[in-house]
């Protein structure tokens, strides 16, 4: 996971959340979510990569943009309308998110957030945040001849003993 910087990420919002939420299920969005089954006696959030967007960067030698991440919490419920539901659990984890500062990342801020789904009493929520971090890109190492001596002078200045003619 060390050499992907979006994994960290995702890690990091996760360790947050089973921190600061230990009485419910947190986890990655499942690689095959048709098999996810949601069985948790009290809520669970799953976090879900949402892709990036990238702002104009300026022409330097070095790519240098600001990325910006947006993650799906999709917050799982028995119930709604209760102290424990999915709304409930919907609003502990908005202010648990709102404001962390991931690795690698500026403090997380909110984006929207929706009504998913409902099935047996089993109710979920989306909650879409974003952060920003930079995208550098790697660069090539300049092969160009070096300057390693100017000589100046002016005008009536004698030449430098030191330089010779070019012979054509």
């Amino acid at each position: 996971m060390a050499d992907s910087m979006t994994l960290a990420i995702l890690a990091s919002v996760r360790e947050k959340l089973r921190q600061d939420l230990p009485s419910v299920e947190v986890d990655l969005f499942p690689d095959n979510p048709a098999t996810y089954r949601f069985i948790h006696a009290v809520g669970a959030v799953l976090i879900g990569y949402q892709g990036s967007d990238y702002e104009m960067t300026d022409d330097t030698h070095a790519i240098v943009q600001t990325r910006k991440l947006t993650f799906s919490l999709t917050v799982f419920g028995r119930g709604v309308h209760h102290d424990k539901g999915a709304i409930a659990l919907l609003d502990k984890v908005r202010a648990v998110i709102t404001g962390f500062r991931p690795k690698h990342c500026n403090k997380i801020h909110l984006v929207s957030e929706r009504y998913l789904h409902q099935d047996g009493g089993a109710w979920q929520y989306e909650l879409k945040v974003r952060t920003e971090t930079q995208s550098v890109g790697v660069c090539q190492p300049d092969n160009r001849p070096k300057v390693i001596q100017v000589h100046t002078r002016r005008p009536f200045d004698p030449l430098n003993s030191t330089l010779k003619k070019k012979t054509p």
